[in-house]
């Protein structure tokens, strides 16, 4: 049934977005069971991004600015590479290992998004490998 007759069990059938996954960078795609990012329709999930050196696989820049910097950028080109922009980012999950950086990032964060910034949490954690600062995902509404 289509045009939202109610199939078994009251659902509405509806079409379903292809799936797409977007690989790691070279260089990345060995060290975590990953996808850069995850397309649905018009949702753009990306995983968490940090500042890893693709050719060491170690952490690249000691500050949290050095680092959110690195990842906006990265962020920016998975966005890019699916037609999107930081502009369409609706929600960041930011995950810092020291709570006292984070003026630090917001430094950044208004940087990457000067006007109507996206909704967002800070999370102080440990991360899973020793140097870096800063984590951060992000999930993007697209064209």
């Amino acid at each position: 049934m289509v045009g939202g007759a109610a199939a078994e069990g009251g659902a509405v059938d509806r079409p379903v977005p292809a799936r797409e996954a977007m690989p790691l960078p070279a260089g990345l795609a060995g060290l975590a069971p990953i996808s850069a990012a995850v397309r649905v329709g018009r949702l753009l999930v990306l995983s968490g991004c940090v500042a890893l050196d693709p050719a060491t696989g170690r952490p690249r820049g000691g500050t949290v600015d050095s680092q959110a910097r690195d990842v906006f950028r990265q962020i920016a080109e998975v966005l890019g590479a699916a037609g999107g922009r930081l502009t369409d980012v609706a929600r960041c999950v930011c995950y810092l290992t020291d709570a006292a950086a984070a003026p630090e990032l917001d430094v950044v964060f208004r940087e990457a998004f000067p006007t109507d910034p996206p909704a967002r949490t800070t999370v102080v954690c440990a991360l899973v490998r020793p140097g870096l600062l800063v984590e951060i995902e992000a999930t993007a509404v697209l064209g």
